[in-house]
């Protein structure tokens, strides 16, 4: 995929350049697609514990430290929560 965008030059010129563009990636949410099975329990309880271990250490005051807690740790949460649930309706 590319786009042809107009460009005004140093010297006066217009032309028109063409830009290549990277494939499009997948997207993060595809409501389309199905959604992966819950993992067991154990192993969604270990992973939590092993991103807590991974943070526990980073400064409040790194933004980009607490912005990549949150949002592992929230990933965490979620799995945690659809094991239990799954095993709570077997």
């Amino acid at each position: 995929m590319s786009i042809t965008l107009p460009t005004n030059f140093p010297t006066g010129d217009r032309r028109t350049v063409r830009i290549a563009l990277p494939p499009v990636l997948d997207p993060l949410h595809n409501p389309t697609r199905a959604p992966m099975p819950p993992m067991p329990v154990d192993m969604a309880l270990r992973i939590a514990r092993s991103v807590l271990e991974k943070y526990e250490s980073a400064s409040i005051h790194d933004h980009m430290a607490m912005l990549c807690a949150a949002t592992e740790l929230e990933g965490s949460l979620r799995d945690v929560l659809a094991a239990l649930d799954t095993e709570r309706a077997a």
